[in-house]
């Protein structure tokens, strides 16, 4: 009997300190009921005399509290993706929505681009695909309403929440142009902003191309700008990929495809079931290597897609690559397409499924792509040699004309606060620009281009470093080479 009281008194012990130890570092009550859970889970799993699978007493715990609580179910969805890798997690239908504009480059809306100015929300460009071209909104028209609402006073974010909305219906945009008021019905609908810019030095026969992502309109782009370029007899090139944030795995193969002979391998995919691995193959209607000298510049924000690009050009020895190691992003990602019904409306789990890998095979994710001459960007005090000299001998405000004013102006437009071509007229544009100097610093905000004002301007302007690009003049130096 005593050894019976013995036993009974360990036991209870022993639970006593289980529960002290699962509530001792508890800071929440919610924290303390998933730790207990979890430990009496396990314990049931070790001691239980019978087979049990833990899998099947965690699902008995996950179907009581759904079946009890239901609206947790998005939530638990949410949760489960948070413990896999950072590329993969649930998107909420809006999320969703937002995520497939940010991918295709797009967006909804009636196509103009607006600033915030003391005459109210104005119009600077009209983008000739957007509703509000075809609708004969002009830039300079200043936005007072919006479906019947009077917006002055709003912010710019205000103001674009109101006029944006679903593809294909109307706002009313009522704007003031001089002194006459005018409405138009605007389309909303999607536009797509370019991802392909492109100069050319004519002097030394370079082209640069800066990619800033592969959506799904890059492919066409590009090829566009590789027309327009080797029509001119340029064969060198510097592409940028830097900051590139990737984009689709079929947009990045159709533009290496643009470089890499026939049939040559781009990239190669692996997945968990080896069977499905595949290598993806070059389209281009060349079988040989073209006559071209590339420079492929990249950073550490230049990933996935941007990677594989850079990787798969220096892999195959098209090109050479400049700056500093990339991201690491080598995983792929695709949407499962879950399913909604009339009691729950869910989004999508973006999953990681697959790693591609550089044309060899040779790993990319976590491991990035080294650059064939690593080069770090820095920074220098600004040259203000080429600036006109500021006097601070007057104050300046709307409709002054003083060769002080250009001074200014220069001064603000270094600092990026004023946009446009300098000169002697201190007009609206200039005093938008002094109001925003002006609460930046911490000074009186009215407009006015004081003593006090121009005297900080020139401090800053003292102060300011600008980066010097050494990774683009590095390429361009070793373009010059060969």
């Amino acid at each position: 009997m005593k050894n019976i009281r013995r036993i009974i008194s360990l036991c209870l012990v022993t639970l006593l300190v289980s529960s002290a130890s699962l509530t001792a570092f508890a800071e929440t009550p919610a924290e303390t009921a998933s730790r207990y859970i979890k430990a009496i889970i396990n314990k049931i799993y070790e001691d239980y005399r019978f087979d049990v699978d833990r899998d099947k007493l965690y699902e008995a715990a996950l179907d009581f509290l759904i079946m009890e609580n239901p609206y947790l179910l998005e939530g638990t969805i949410d949760a489960v993706t948070g413990v896999l890798d950072k590329h993969s997690e649930y998107f909420t239908r809006e999320e969703m929505k937002s995520f497939m504009d940010f991918v295709e480059q797009a967006y909804v809306g009636i196509g103009v681009t607006i600033l915030e100015t003391e005459n109210g929300i104005q119009v600077t460009e009209v983008n000739t695909v957007g509703g509000a071209y075809d609708a004969g909104i002009l830039p300079g028209d200043v936005i007072i309403e919006v479906s019947g609402e009077n917006v002055l006073g709003k912010t710019l974010d205000e103001v674009t929440e109101k006029v944006r909305g679903d593809e294909g219906t109307y706002v009313k945009i009522k704007v003031l142009r001089a002194d006459e008021a005018l409405e138009f019905d605007v389309e909303r609908r999607r536009i797509y902003t370019e991802t392909v810019y492109f100069s050319i030095d004519d002097k030394d026969k370079i082209a640069y191309i800066y990619i800033t992502e592969f959506a799904t309109t890059t492919a066409d782009s590009m090829k566009d700008t590789l027309e327009h370029i080797e029509s001119k007899g340029i064969k060198k090139f510097i592409i940028d990929v830097r900051g590139n944030p990737g984009g689709s795995l079929e947009s990045v193969s159709e533009i290496l495809s643009m470089f890499v002979p026939k049939n040559k391998v781009l990239t190669k995919i692996e997945y968990n079931d080896e069977k499905k691995n595949e290598k993806i193959l070059s389209t281009a209607k060349f079988t040989s290597k073209p006559n071209r000298d590339i420079i492929v510049l990249a950073n550490g924000e230049s990933a996935s897609a941007a990677e594989l690009f850079a990787g798969a050009l220096q892999n195959l020895k098209l090109a050479k690559v400049v700056g500093e190691t990339t991201y690491g992003k080598g995983s792929m990602q695709q949407f499962l397409g879950l399913n909604s019904n009339r009691n729950f409306t869910l989004g999508d789990i973006k999953l990681s499924i697959a790693e591609f890998t550089k044309p060899d095979g040779t790993k990319i994710n976590g491991v990035g792509i080294e650059p064939d001459v690593k080069v770090k960007n820095g920074y220098e005090s600004f040259d203000t040699s080429s600036l006109t000299p500021m006097t601070i001998s007057a104050r300046y405000s709307v409709g002054d004309v003083a060769e002080d004013v250009r001074a200014i102006e220069e001064r603000l437009s270094a600092l990026g606060y004023f946009k446009g071509e300098a000169d002697d007229t201190f007009d609206e544009n200039t005093k938008t620009a002094t109001e925003k100097f002006q609460n930046d610093t911490g000074l009186f905000v009215y407009g006015v281009m004081d003593y006090t004002t121009q005297s900080v301007l020139n401090e800053k302007i003292d102060s300011l470093e600008v980066e010097v690009d050494r990774q683009f003049n590095k390429a361009y130096e070793m373009l010059l080479k060969e």
